[in-house]
């Protein structure tokens, strides 16, 4: 039997495996402190999700495939939960 993700959850995964490829990308991840400085990455990494996607995802238990933890400007996670205010 195959189970696939939400897209929403492929495009996040992507989001943040891009994250770890790319140091200018990651610097200008932790540098958005809103929602419409995130969602312009986002776009920007060819991600179209919107902010609601975005609160859906961090706050439905879906970051249970990553490691939480760490502080804001360690963990994407968590970043991503206090700019979205998950």
């Amino acid at each position: 039997m195959h189970y696939s993700s939400p897209p929403q959850l492929d495009a996040l995964d992507y989001f943040l495996y891009r994250l770890d490829t790319d140091p200018e990308l990651g610097r200008e991840f932790y540098a958005s402190t809103t929602p419409e400085e995130m969602l312009e990455l986002a776009e920007h990494c060819d991600i179209l999700i919107d902010a609601d996607d975005f609160r859906a995802l961090l706050g439905g238990g879906s970051t249970e495939f990553w490691v939480v933890g760490g502080e804001e400007g360690a963990n994407p996670i968590v970043h991503l939960q206090h700019v979205f205010g998950a």
